[in-house]
């Protein structure tokens, strides 16, 4: 008689992509911030080592408690494999609305790289260009994506991404076509948002 096997890849694999909201008090206005995002910044699968650019977030009707991360089955080209959890690295960068603070549009958070303030609070478009001179200064590219965990609350209950970056230095495997193409996904992503705002 054969014994019934779970399909546990299936079941974690489903587990990435489904982000929980029940940490998240104002679940609506969170969605609405993050489909802001849609398809402009790539999301990454640990389980899988994809980072998908081309995707859709579904909220099913009958719940508002999770979202599901539903990658294009048709843009295949548009998705990167074989990036290793090593290569997403934590930026402690966060993007939320202006609303927070009393202003319009939206607004980043950037930790000091020196320590001695906790944290700067900016417009998007100028505090974009000090976090890409910020990576630039270091000989590396700002290429920020995000992952299962990233939406969250900020201060004052609103939401907000939390953004990690790809270390190019650990895709030493991959070939330099795809890191090219991988470069130019994610930057052409960042100024879709970078032009919306």
């Amino acid at each position: 008689m054969e014994t019934a096997a779970y399909d546990t890849a299936a079941i974690e694999q489903d587990y990435e992509l489904n982000w929980d909201l029940h940490a998240i008090t104002n679940r609506d206005e969170a969605i609405d911030f993050l489909r802001r995002f849609e398809n402009k910044l790539c999301i990454y699968s640990s389980f899988v080592n994809i980072i998908y650019s081309s995707y859709q977030f579904l909220i099913p009707d009958n719940a508002n408690y999770e979202i599901s991360v539903l990658p294009s089955q048709i843009a295949h080209h548009d998705n990167f494999h074989r990036i290793p959890k090593e290569a997403v690295v934590d930026t402690g960068i966060f993007l939320y609305p202006g609303e927070c603070s009393g202003d319009s549009g939206l607004f980043i958070k950037i930790p000091c790289p020196l320590g001695l303030v906790s944290s700067r609070e900016m417009p998007f478009k100028a505090g974009l260009l000090d976090v890409i001179k910020q990576f630039q200064a270091r000989d590396e590219i700002f290429l920020p994506i995000v992952i299962k965990g990233s939406l969250r609350e900020y201060e004052s209950r609103v939401p907000s991404l939390h953004l990690h970056t790809i270390d190019l230095k650990q895709l030493s495997h991959l070939s330099e076509l795809e890191l090219e193409s991988l470069q130019r996904v994610v930057v052409d992503n960042l100024m879709k948002i970078f032009k919306d705002n």
